[in-house]
């Protein structure tokens, strides 16, 4: 396929090596060629790249299975999920999931991707409700900084939410930007 087709979240081969794409945009200079600004995860180390290529250069898109996983515990440096179609034991690196570790509960099922045979990644939910366990009270008309305070979440993520969110609540966030989205 033609670099100026890439999308967020489609898995690419260059040079040998498999990437998840995570940004790609599409520039144009004045009397110039237009460009694709590419911004990919390599999926075995974790490490992010950017690729710059012309719009018509030709690049490999992966497809990838995509499995049934229920997540299960943490140890020191690995987190261990169940396959629910064959129920064997599917364990990947911190470095691997990256930042998606933070949302992480026992026993979530998610979507492992998978490619001949190996689970390279996991995808998580666009959003989640998670519960707030540690959050300072909010006093009424306390708006002379911000009308928003940290939370603490289950997980161990920490947000900005507004004031009249209490510990015990449930909030719902946004996965892609760590952002609250409105109390459930």
């Amino acid at each position: 396929m033609d670099a100026i087709d890439l999308k967020s979240g489609m898995v690419i081969e260059v040079d040998g090596v498999l990437y998840s794409v995570i940004s790609a945009t599409h520039t144009h200079a004045q009397q110039r060629r237009a460009v694709i600004r590419v911004k990919a995860k390599e999926l075995k180390t974790g490490r992010t790249n950017e690729f710059v290529w012309r719009s018509d250069f030709r690049v490999n898109n992966i497809l990838i299975d995509e499995i049934p996983l229920t997540y299960l515990y943490r140890d020191a440096t690995n987190l261990h999920f169940m396959n629910n179609v064959s129920y064997e034991e599917v364990v990947l690196s911190e470095e691997t999931i990256g930042d998606k570790k933070i949302y992480l509960k026992e026993n979530m099922d998610i979507v492992g991707l998978s490619y001949e045979g190996n689970v390279l990644d996991i995808n998580i939910p666009m959003f989640m409700e998670l519960k707030v366990i540690e959050t300072e009270p909010g006093f009424k008309g306390d708006t002379v900084q911000s009308a928003k305070k940290p939370a603490k979440l289950e997980t161990g993520l920490v947000i900005q939410v507004p004031l009249f969110i209490n510990t015990g609540d449930i909030v719902k966030i946004d996965t892609r930007t760590n952002e609250y989205l409105t109390r459930v």
